[in-house]
């Protein structure tokens, strides 16, 4: 029984997808394919994870493929392709990870350096359970939670979202979404999703305190 080349066999139909394609969006040959659906091998965790990438649109597709493939870690992997094309992909994609992560750190490192030089106490990364905020600011038994975001308009539906949690798990009556500029004229802010730039942010501290 070839339980997880028959769901992929499945879902490439569905999707119109050939094996020559599948091979090609995905980095390896045809006949590494041809050896996954026919059950002779199952893919590496990378070619996994990219047949999911490419054919899966939605949650139900994604589970039914996870479910086929978990039966299968006993059996020999299908062999890795020395592609440079692929190679040199992978680590572009590496490169952008840690330059955005690095860019990351240097904001939130300019946030920090603003609260210090006025002087307010914050703890930074402040975890409780599975929820986190950048900064926890605590003042007269209230707490101010400060989200750092780099680029908040790249998906702000998330953004407003993940605002939402240190009111409601860390019991912050105030979220400040920190950004590197002014954005009120091109996003909803509102009086429940609240940016500042990091200069800005302490004058919303004053604010409250009054």
């Amino acid at each position: 029984m070839n339980t997880f080349g028959d769901a992929l066999r499945k879902l490439m139909d569905a999707k119109d997808v050939t094996g020559l394609q599948l091979a090609a969006d995905i980095g390896i040959t045809p006949t590494s394919v041809s050896r996954i659906l026919t059950g002779q091998s199952p893919p590496r965790q990378v070619t996994f994870t990219r047949i999911i990438k490419r054919l899966c649109e939605n949650r139900d597709e994604e589970q039914a493929l996870i479910r086929a493939y978990s039966g299968l870690e006993a059996l020999p992997e299908e062999a890795p392709i020395l592609d440079s094309q692929n190679e040199a992909e992978d680590i572009e994609r590496v490169r952008c990870f840690l330059e955005v992560k690095t860019q990351s750190i240097l904001f939130k490192r300019s946030v920090a350096k603003e609260l210090d030089k006025a002087g307010i106490n914050y703890m930074q990364d402040y975890c409780m359970g599975p929820v986190s905020t950048d900064f926890l600011i605590e003042r007269d038994g209230q707490r101010i939670a400060l989200e750092c975001r780099l680029n908040v308009q790249r998906d702000l539906e998330r953004a407003i979202l993940t605002a939402n949690f240190p009111k409601k798990e860390l019991g912050c009556y105030f979220v400040i979404t920190v950004v590197p500029f002014d954005i009120s004229e091109t996003s909803a802010v509102t009086d429940e999703f609240v940016t500042a730039t990091p200069c800005e942010v302490i004058d919303l501290h004053e604010k409250e305190a009054h």
